[in-house]
């Protein structure tokens, strides 16, 4: 597809345009009056001084012609002319560049001849002094239309330098300008305001959430720590007892990870961590979906993977990926595939159908069609957020034979090797 000119270019082209346009109809004007003029002054006084030459010899006077103008009859006139017709003619006669009148007059035939290389010569120079003005022309608009526009473009480039540095509303420049960079920047200044506030408000509702979750969390988890001492020797409520307490304090990591998403990216701390820890942790607390299914899940690695992240985003990402694999896959496998740098988590379920593709990491989108696993549909919505917040990248392929594949990106470190 060929490039698009841009606004500075556009700005040049016009002024080039126009200065070939009004050059080129000056130089046509000048063109024809040139004619008209070597018609009006050569051809119209050749043809009256003819008139006035015949008339006297007719008088039988003495012709009294011109220096510059020969007065021939009948066998004096050169066979180049004799074979023209009566009429002005233009012509090469000797080398010579020559206007001729032609007249018959009482039998005899009568030619006025000038010549008119010095005429000539300065129509040249006029003609040539028409084409150097047009270059000149064209060159100074060329120069003219650069200048100005780099002049007309340097407030727009400044205002978008300043939007794509994420200037605050009050630096943007040409705030008080009152013409159209004027309207734009104010428009500019209006609009990031409100993306701002918006997200501050978010942010502190986040936040806000959050925190008071902690604390109801925090006192859940504690007496569900208590009830697990005291049911050790009930092994049947022991386990439900221990679940509530597994839960609640993943609930307790979901929310820190929820509080530091609130905060902006630049501002967190990313400790070396190791993935393979967390993988194996999700994928525990995630097994009990399987039961009752014939479904393998399995974590192929051969080295130990660290990234630069804090953990509880980096479980989010990762349990919600598994938790999806686990509850729209009712037999095959699961496979988890660790390396530096990626993380590939597939199943061999039915897998996802093209009309949510589309629109996958988008909130309040069902991953699967199961009417009895649907739920609130920001399982993705946030693996994209909390990826695009860290830096990670993910993606869905397409699996030949159906399943699904989610790959993870992410900023490889040194690896080190297992035994």
């Amino acid at each position: 597809m060929k490039p698009r000119l841009s606004l500075k270019q556009h700005i040049a082209l016009a002024y080039i345009l126009l200065a070939v346009t009004l050059a080129g109809v000056f130089g046509l004007v000048s063109y024809i009056s040139v004619g008209i003029v070597e018609e009006q002054i050569i051809d119209v006084r050749l043809a009256k001084m003819a008139d006035g030459l015949i008339s006297s010899v007719q008088q039988d006077q003495l012709p009294n012609a011109p220096a510059d103008v020969r007065f021939l009859r009948d066998a004096n006139i050169p066979q180049a002319l004799r074979q023209l017709p009566v009429g002005i003619h233009e012509l090469t006669l000797a080398n010579r560049h020559v206007h001729a009148v032609l007249r018959e007059h009482g039998g005899s035939r009568y030619a006025v001849v000038q010549e008119v290389d010095e005429l000539a010569h300065t129509e040249l120079i006029i003609l040539l002094s028409l084409a150097s003005g047009f270059a000149v022309s064209v060159l100074l608009a060329v120069v003219l239309g650069m200048l100005s526009a780099r002049r007309l473009i340097a407030p727009v480039v400044a205002l978008a330098d300043a939007v794509q540095r994420n200037a605050g509303s009050t630096e943007l420049p040409s705030l008080n300008a009152h013409d159209e960079i004027g309207v734009l920047a104010r428009a500019f200044a209006k609009r990031t305001d409100e993306l701002q506030q918006f997200l501050q408000r978010e942010q502190m509702f986040t936040g806000d959430v959050s925190h008071e979750l902690r604390t109801p969390l925090t006192v859940m988890l504690g007496a569900a720590e208590v009830l697990t001492a005291q049911l050790a020797d009930q092994p049947a409520q022991y386990a439900t007892a221990e679940r509530i307490r597994r839960v609640a304090g993943e609930t307790a990591q979901r929310v820190s990870a929820l509080l530091l998403l609130a905060r902006a990216a630049e501002t967190l701390d990313a400790p070396r961590t190791v993935l393979n820890v967390i993988i194996e942790a999700e994928m525990e607390r995630y097994r009990p979906l399987l039961q009752g299914k014939t479904v393998e899940c399995r974590l192929e690695w051969r080295e130990q993977v660290t990234a630069h992240v804090r953990p509880e985003l980096a479980g989010i990402i990762i349990g919600n990926l598994l938790r999806n694999a686990c509850q729209h896959t009712e037999q095959g496998s699961i496979t988890v595939q660790l390396g530096a740098g990626w993380l590939v988590v597939e199943d061999s379920g039915t897998g996802i159908p093209q009309r949510v593709r589309e629109r996958l990491f988008e909130r309040f989108v069902h991953e699967g069609h199961w009417p009895a696993h649907e739920g609130s549909g920001l399982g993705l919505s946030i693996v994209k957020r909390v990826a695009d917040h860290i830096g990670w990248d993910v993606r869905l392929e397409t699996v030949p034979g159906g399943g699904t594949r989610f790959v993870l990106s992410f900023p490889a470190l040194p690896t080190t090797q297992t035994s």
